[in-house]
């Protein structure tokens, strides 16, 4: 199979100083950067940083599933602590 994306892990990189958030690979190479465009403020910059997790978590997510796939149904409980976990790390809930 032919990759045709960068592969993970990608990570969101908020800085405090700017409201646009970039997605960066683990190559190095910028992904993605999220802004809601306008004046920043303390929603849009939020908003930002939730969207940029979201981007971030894609690789992981694809996995997931793609074992999910695999397993032809039976989904052991390491691979649904694993599918937790890369929720919560998109939506910010990570511990």
């Amino acid at each position: 199979m032919s990759v045709k994306f960068s592969l993970g892990p990608w990570t969101a990189k908020p800085h405090r100083l700017m409201a646009a958030v970039p997605v960066i690979a683990g190559d190095g190479q910028l992904v993605a950067t999220t802004s809601s465009g306008g004046t920043p403020d303390k929603t849009r910059r939020q908003t930002n940083i939730e969207n940029a997790r979201l981007i971030a978590a894609a690789p992981d997510m694809l996995l997931c599933l793609r074992n999910v796939i695999d397993s032809h149904g039976e989904v052991d409980q390491d691979l649904w602590n694993r599918i937790r976990e890369v929720i919560a790390n998109a939506t910010g809930e990570a511990s």
